[in-house]
């Protein structure tokens, strides 16, 4: 458990509105485990808090009015993969959502946690022992650059200073998002946030999170639990992140592949998936093991 003195200072925001099952309650208590901090969580349904843990530190909020006046179809709430141009619209509230945080909250930082986002281990005393020692350091994000020159950041996992920095930020990446989804219908938060980070050529206030401890979804091999080189073992990440995998179902199996692991709880998902999961975690690794001997790269 981290230190209660950096909890306080932090809230965590998540964003619940796309129907996703089990993953938002995995996020949601690997939070719980590892902080003492209040958790806000953003919906516009009532059926989106159904099924979510309750604890005293949880608050909900409300976006419903957020979305009409963005124009986003709250519909019947069913799940809206990345594969459709209307999960661009939706992650807009994300802006709203921060704004709503940042007016009931007197936290000193804020971290936005994606539903697909898992805590392995206590993540505020170094991040705001971080943003103490740096005060021009605003932002701190995820990042999966492979091109120098050219980086591409993450909205999954962000911290921010609250103030003004935070206030126009937030103000500018809810415009130009607007503005982008105009020309582009599947402009998404990360294409905002990189086109911010760009545009102002790399700003001292925003900080790239290291890869090695805060990983996206293709760096994940990286923290395999098997030695690849006897001797040589991977620094422990903070957290688990299952993007650049599409469907609810492959974002369940490569978790519970990497709660198992970490040695970490996965109850929280029924008995029947994870029955279910003994099967098809040994048929999707044979699957692609088989598809790369068949079509190297």
């Amino acid at each position: 458990m981290a230190d209660s003195n950096f909890d306080s200072k932090c809230a965590v925001v998540l964003l619940v509105i796309n129907q996703i099952q089990d993953l938002p309650v995995l996020a949601i208590n690997s939070i719980l485990q590892n902080s003492d901090s209040p958790i806000f969580i953003g919906t516009v349904r009532e059926q989106d808090r159904r099924n979510l843990p309750r604890d005293e530190r949880i608050s909900f909020i409300d976006l419903s009015s957020e979305a009409t006046e963005l124009g986003i179809p709250i519909g019947n709430g069913s799940y809206e993969s990345f594969e459709k141009d209307v999960f661009f619209t939706l992650v807009q509230l994300k802006w709203a959502l921060f704004r709503r945080v940042s007016g009931v909250s007197d936290c000193q930082f804020l971290i936005y946690n994606d539903i697909d986002v898992f805590w392995l281990r206590p993540v505020l005393p170094d991040l705001i022992t971080a943003f103490q020692n740096s005060t021009e350091t605003q932002v701190m994000i995820q990042h999966f650059s492979w091109v120098p020159g050219q980086p591409q950041l993450c909205m999954g996992f962000v911290a921010f200073r609250m103030g003004n920095y935070f206030d126009t930020f937030i103000n500018d990446a809810s415009d130009l998002h607007a503005r982008m989804l105009e020309t582009n219908p599947r402009s998404g938060d990360d294409d905002v946030i990189t086109e911010l980070y760009r545009r102002e050529r790399f700003p001292v206030q925003i900080q790239l999170l290291p890869q090695t401890t805060y990983p996206v979804g293709n760096l994940l091999s990286l923290f395999s639990k098997r030695d690849q080189f006897p001797g040589l073992q991977p620094f422990p990440p903070y957290i688990f992140h299952a993007n650049f995998v599409v469907g609810l179902e492959k974002k369940l199996i490569i978790t519970r592949i990497a709660y198992k692991q970490h040695n970490l709880n996965f109850r929280a998902v029924s008995y029947s998936k994870r029955l279910a999961m003994l099967i098809k975690i040994p048929v999707y690794r044979a699957y692609f093991n088989l598809r790369k001997i068949v079509k190297p790269n």
